[in-house]
């Protein structure tokens, strides 16, 4: 019997402007967002970060951050999800300070305290259904060192949701001076299952790292060190354009085609960073609109 064609099933919600511009939507766009999340497939949305720098979705006892909406948007989306059956995961706090001095222990502490405060604030709410580690992860800041004991501290109250990472395949677009080669990326990622001792129960590595015609010997390899370890295998298919010379416009969709194409080979989930920018008819991108109707023009060809 032949598989269905999967579809981007998932989101990532970037509530928090970072290296990408807000499309500032009041509450009544991100309805129309989510309403099309329920037509179009999408079943899961991952907020990215609740927290970046001095911002955050809301008015943090433990953030502290200077720069906060008026409207809790992380409420705002469980409350969306809980409305178009759209399974919402809990992002954390990306200081974008010690992490990046490879200064763990002030990450974690920080985030332990945040995990209790969400679990407060959001832990019953119908449409929380798992969590997500913000620190996106190559070897070079040993994100383990992070993942770990939040993960442990979420299943000290929390034996039930699953937690899932997006990591990335450090290819000649992440550092074109010292690229990962797969072989090499294969054995990182079993130092990384391996010391995350069954933590995570997906993961889901960008897949806008590595040129395009390395980018299946990646995902074949990963795809091994994934059975190898009983973790699932999703592809974070990027819908913006790392090949421009300035950041971030939607994708071309030849490329968006190709990508989606060779994720039906390995993984058992689609997801994007991020549809609301990149695949909305909404988005601040014009070409956002027409890769939109292109994508859903595709999906229909497939299915035929």
């Amino acid at each position: 019997m032949t598989k269905a064609y999967m579809p981007i099933s998932g989101t990532f919600l970037d509530g928090i402007s970072c290296d990408i511009p807000s499309n500032n939507w009041t509450p009544d766009i991100w309805e129309r967002e989510f309403a099309r999340y329920r037509q179009d497939g999408v079943t899961e949305a991952y907020i990215i970060r609740v927290g970046w720098k001095d911002s955050a979705m809301f008015e943090s006892k433990v953030m502290k951050t200077t720069l906060v909406p008026e409207l809790d948007m992380v409420q705002l989306f469980l409350d969306l999800g809980a409305k178009y059956g759209v399974r919402i995961y809990m992002g954390l706090f990306d200081t974008s300070r010690f992490w990046r001095l490879n200064d763990w222990r002030s990450e974690v502490g920080i985030n332990r305290e945040l995990i209790h405060e969400l679990n407060e604030r959001y832990g019953k709410h119908p449409a929380f259904y798992g969590w997500y580690m913000s620190h996106e992860g190559s070897m070079e800041y040993h994100q383990t060192r992070i993942w770990k004991p939040l993960c442990r501290e979420i299943r000290k109250f929390d034996t039930t949701r699953p937690i899932f990472v997006s990591p990335r395949y450090a290819g000649k677009k992440w550092r074109p001076e010292t690229p990962i080669p797969p072989e090499v990326h294969k054995q990182h990622f079993e130092v990384i299952l391996e010391e995350m001792e069954g933590l995570i129960q997906a993961y889901a590595p960008m897949d806008g790292h590595v040129p395009f015609h390395e980018l299946e010997a990646y995902m074949s390899v990963t795809a091994e060190v994934m059975e190898k370890f009983g973790a699932e295998y999703w592809s974070n298919l990027e819908t913006f354009d790392r090949d421009m010379p300035w950041k971030f416009p939607p994708l071309e969709f030849a490329k968006l085609k190709f990508k989606l194409d060779l994720a039906q080979k390995y993984v058992s989930k689609v997801i994007s960073f991020e549809l609301p920018h990149f695949l909305s008819p909404d988005s601040l991108y014009a070409s956002a609109h027409t890769l939109y109707r292109r994508y859903h023009d595709y999906l229909k060809e497939k299915r035929a």
